[in-house]
């Protein structure tokens, strides 16, 4: 199954609230402020995505998903993190 980040940026604090509520709703993990990962069937991401579009609607909003390769997931370099991502944590829907 693809590991997947999604980023957005919303201005509207209600609308944020929402979209993090429906990213963790997909067993989504936060990362950053704007920022959540974890693991999604393409099928999933897809059906999330038109979740998010709805909740949206006519606001402004950039939300992007973004796939890597699994062998990717460990390569990345931390400089210093303010939330820990446990693999254990991880849900996958």
């Amino acid at each position: 199954m693809p590991f997947s980040y999604v980023f957005y940026d919303i201005p509207d604090d209600n609308l944020r609230r929402k979209v993090s509520e429906a990213l963790k709703d997909y067993g989504l993990q936060r990362l950053q402020k704007s920022v959540f990962c974890g693991y999604l069937t393409y099928n999933k991401a897809h059906e999330l995505s038109l979740i998010l579009d709805d909740l949206i609607g006519d606001e402004e909003a950039d939300v992007r998903i973004i796939f890597v390769p699994n062998s990717f997931v460990d390569k990345v370099i931390i400089v210093r993190e303010m939330y820990s991502i446990d693999a254990r944590e991880v849900i996958i829907v």
